[in-house]
């Protein structure tokens, strides 16, 4: 009797934990994207582009500005100051 119970039960056992498993996987997929912090530059008091370096982001959202002088747009160095970088969240 007993061995009839394991022999039935076992394939049922493994099939629901090889479902629970399949969710759990799952949900960790959806887990939130952290930003990775990206460095901007804005130019400097004497108008020179690309001078002062700027914590932002690279997830897209506002743009990062700079809280001095007049909110400049930051740029990213790389791309020779053309492309915006955004707040970071």
């Amino acid at each position: 009797m007993k061995n009839l119970f394991l022999k039935k039960m076992l394939p049922v056992a493994v099939f629901l934990l090889g479902i629970l498993g399949a969710f759990t996987t799952m949900s960790m997929q959806d887990a939130d994207v952290v930003a990775a912090p990206k460095t901007g530059w804005h130019a400097n008091a004497a108008g020179q582009p690309c001078m002062v370096e700027l914590t932002c982001s690279d997830i897209p959202g506002q743009v990062c500005r700079a809280s001095y002088p007049n909110g400049l747009i930051a740029y990213d160095k790389p791309t020779g100051c053309v492309t915006a970088v955004f707040r970071p969240l």
